[in-house]
């Protein structure tokens, strides 16, 4: 296995109290120990001795991943799909995190394209409860997910498909790579989306670097399913 870290990982977190992966820092600190991936000059500061010697590890900012699944947890998901998995790190760490919240959880990776690890394909193919598909959001025009993760192709009209396909349908959907200056048509279809009244809309844009990097915004209505109790803003 290229990436020493995975098994540890994952076994944290099928281990570690609830209460526990609450914690955003912790989910953060997972995150840095299963390793990210380099992301270009960008990827500065002291999150560059995380990278992945392989570049086999998760493509996002610490910081930004853990926040939204610390926030996204204390909804009721049952099913969960991301669309672009890429390697498939990211779709492993998120399915096993969301589990934990919810044993009977099904979870999705669809992509067409051929960068998915073999090591992560392995783990992954040893679960039931993970399906991957060699598919576009065209192809499940419609279908209703309670978690939708969009982190596929980031140059319209894909952004805005991946939307009107799956993430307009999902009690919950996420957008990577809202402030990333490589991929500015992520940030501009997710300014179409404000000024909704009817839903709630959270921004994930913690750097340790100097630089805007990724970005994770989370959309859903103001009366989502929750797990049970009142409405409350667990992270700022």
């Amino acid at each position: 296995m290229k990436n020493k870290n995975i098994l540890a990982v994952q076994n944290l977190i099928r281990c570690l109290p609830l209460d526990i992966l609450k914690d955003p820092e912790v989910v953060a600190n997972l995150v840095r120990a299963f390793g990210i991936v380099a992301w270009g000059p960008r990827t500065i500061g002291p999150e560059v001795r995380f990278i992945n010697p392989d570049n086999i590890g998760i493509a996002q900012t610490p910081d930004q991943i853990a926040k939204a699944l610390v926030y996204v947890s204390q909804f009721k998901i049952n099913t969960f799909c991301e669309i672009g998995i890429y390697h498939g790190a990211n779709l492993l760490f998120c399915s096993e995190y969301l589990k934990r919240f919810n044993p009977d959880i099904k979870c999705f990776g669809i992509d067409p394209t051929d960068f998915l690890d073999s090591d992560i394909k392995e783990l992954i193919d040893k679960e039931i409860w993970i399906t991957l598909k060699p598919l576009t959001s065209e192809d499940m025009k419609g279908k209703k997910f309670d978690f939708v993760f969009i982190d596929a192709d980031h140059t319209q009209p894909w952004p805005q498909r991946d939307w009107q396909n799956l993430g307009q349908h999902a009690k919950i959907c996420g957008f990577h790579d809202l402030q990333d200056p490589g991929w500015p048509d992520i940030g501009k279809f997710w300014n179409t989306l404000k000024g909704n009244n009817n839903k709630v809309m959270m921004e994930f844009l913690d750097d340790l670097s100097n630089m805007k990097t990724h970005g994770i915004g989370i959309i859903h209505d103001k009366e989502p399913v929750r797990k049970g109790g009142k409405e409350r803003k667990v992270v700022e």
